[in-house]
């Protein structure tokens, strides 16, 4: 959105609702297209005293920013779900309860926190994370979709950042069961609450990789904490399964996404020496030249059958 005299507009809905109030989508319907200067506005500040945010309020909604009032106490279920272009949502002070699924199948990229954290983190961290068990695809078969998004976009598929109070922590938008929420709100509450300035980001990101067991999330969560945060537990993962990981992108036939996880140099000799043949099979010609490149580092000769 191009701005005018380096000032960012941002809409502002003022509508004839009482405080008791429940932003819905029909409601919110007649601004997803206020414009300004003939410009879509896709900054957007709810200033009207709504207490109730709706389920699918903001449905395949233009909004990339929002800002929730202070005065709402309550996100229902699926809130925020199917608004592809919405990237970041600030909370207000007044959040009392969240439903389930708020972020489901959205963009976001970012949540702000602002109501202050006692010692133990808000409930309404449960709505912003959901079960494996709600993953739907075939197991038997590794295609790291949204890894491969991820690679080629550098836009989160599997995390989302929470921001308080000039702090950060990086989360996962599935986790393997809800009795692993605990150990996520130590974590978050250490991490963004605690006085102690010298916070483990490794510990905390440890912790993170242990609540999950489905592997396709796990490898998308990794590489986003690793590329992200620079995370070294993830790291480590993904240097365990770099073969597993290579060959699935080969097998897929991604070329851009095999060349840029090639290219952060997780790969030992064996993985390399693995991924090559498929490569090629595939026809993935950046690809095989990142592997030579790679193999290169290790004084590594090709197989006498290998043509290159």
């Amino acid at each position: 959105m191009p701005n005018t005299d380096s000032k960012e507009f941002k809409t502002i809905y003022r509508s004839p609702y009482s405080v008791d109030a429940s932003a819905s989508v029909k409601m919110l319907n007649k601004y997803y297209d206020a414009r300004k200067d003939g410009e879509i506005v896709d900054v957007v500040t709810l200033t009207e005293p709504y207490n109730i945010i709706g389920s699918h309020a903001f449905d395949f909604c233009h909004v990339k920013e929002l800002t929730i009032p202070d005065t709402v106490t309550q996100l229902k279920r699926f809130a925020f779900a199917d608004c592809k272009t919405l990237k970041k949502i600030t909370l207000g002070k007044g959040i009392k309860k969240c439903g389930e699924d708020l972020i489901f199948r959205s963009g976001v990229q970012e949540i702000v926190w602002t109501k202050p954290i006692g010692e133990d983190v808000d409930e309404a961290l449960y709505g912003l994370i959901r079960e494996e068990s709600s993953i739907f695809y075939r197991t038997d078969e590794i295609r790291l979709n949204k890894g491969r998004i991820f690679l080629k976009t550098g836009e989160a598929q599997k995390t989302f950042l929470l921001t308080y109070n000039g702090r950060s922590v990086r989360l996962p938008k599935y986790i393997n069961n809800y009795i692993n929420m605990f150990v996520i709100q130590d974590m978050v509450h250490a991490a963004l609450a605690s006085d102690t300035k010298e916070i483990s980001q490794s510990l905390s990101y440890r912790l993170i990789l242990e609540t999950m067991q489905d592997f396709q999330n796990k490898v998308s969560v990794a590489l986003e904490l690793y590329i992200l945060e620079g995370s070294s537990d993830a790291k480590k993962y993904l240097q365990n399964n770099a073969a597993k990981i290579a060959e699935a992108f080969a097998e897929g036939e991604d070329d851009i996404a095999l060349s840029k996880f090639v290219s952060l140099g997780l790969m030992d000799a064996e993985a390399l020496l693995h991924t090559l043949p498929i490569a090629q099979e595939k026809g993935l010609p950046t690809s095989i030249a990142y592997l030579l490149e790679e193999m290169r580092k290790y004084s590594l000769r090709l197989p006498d059958a290998l043509e290159i």
